[in-house]
């Protein structure tokens, strides 16, 4: 009973942080040649993976609306460092797909309701220009097929529920009592009468 005891103490002392997968959504986005963005995204901080990523773009004077729905190849790999890039293809080859990027820092564990503010100077959507997407389209090598961001930010709207170690040890402990409650001769006489 005694090591019982100290199992549960432990158990219910010892509880890791488990970050959830946070849902952010993009607010007043808009471009220079009149086209807007939208949508949302997901992203879990302990496994540096996005999720669920639904983002449409809106026709301008210079490009049309695309609908985004994965990362971008290599640009896509780097939002620890502010880079968030998406693309509207899932790849492996990006080459010709749409590309949009978002700089921003981000908290990525932010509870809902923090806001993100964009670096308007690089933010931008055009296409990549080879199969890894390491490089994009701009005004430069391209011009005419890109667009910057004027406006916009971002907000974490709710973490994605997820099963806590507090639910899951609690299920056990649970499993754990009934064990002691009813031991297995017990159990086994009542079924024999």
């Amino acid at each position: 009973m005694k090591k019982l005891l100290l199992t549960i103490f432990f158990t219910l002392t010892t509880q890791g942080a488990i970050a959830e997968p946070v849902s952010w959504e993009l607010v007043n986005f808009q471009f220079n040649d009149g086209g807007k963005a939208f949508g949302s995204f997901s992203f879990d901080s302990d496994t540096q993976q996005f999720s669920d990523i639904n983002i449409f773009t809106t026709s301008g004077s210079l490009l049309n609306g695309r609908h985004f729905i994965s990362t971008a190849g290599d640009w896509g790999n780097s939002p620890q460092y502010g880079v968030l890039a998406f693309s509207d293809v899932d790849g492996p080859d990006f080459t010709g797909a749409g590309w949009f990027r978002i700089d921003a820092y981000i908290n990525f564990n932010a509870p809902p309701g923090y806001v993100a503010n964009q670096w308007l100077d690089v933010g931008a959507e055009s296409f990549c220009v080879n199969y890894s997407c390491w490089s994009a389209a701009n005004e430069i090598t391209n011009p005419g097929f890109s667009r910057d961001t004027i406006s916009g930010y971002l907000i974490s709207t709710s973490p994605i529920p997820e099963p806590t170690l507090f639910a899951l040890n609690t299920v056990g402990l649970l499993i754990l009592a009934v064990g002691v409650a009813f031991p297995r001769r017990k159990v086994m006489q009542y079924l024999a009468t």
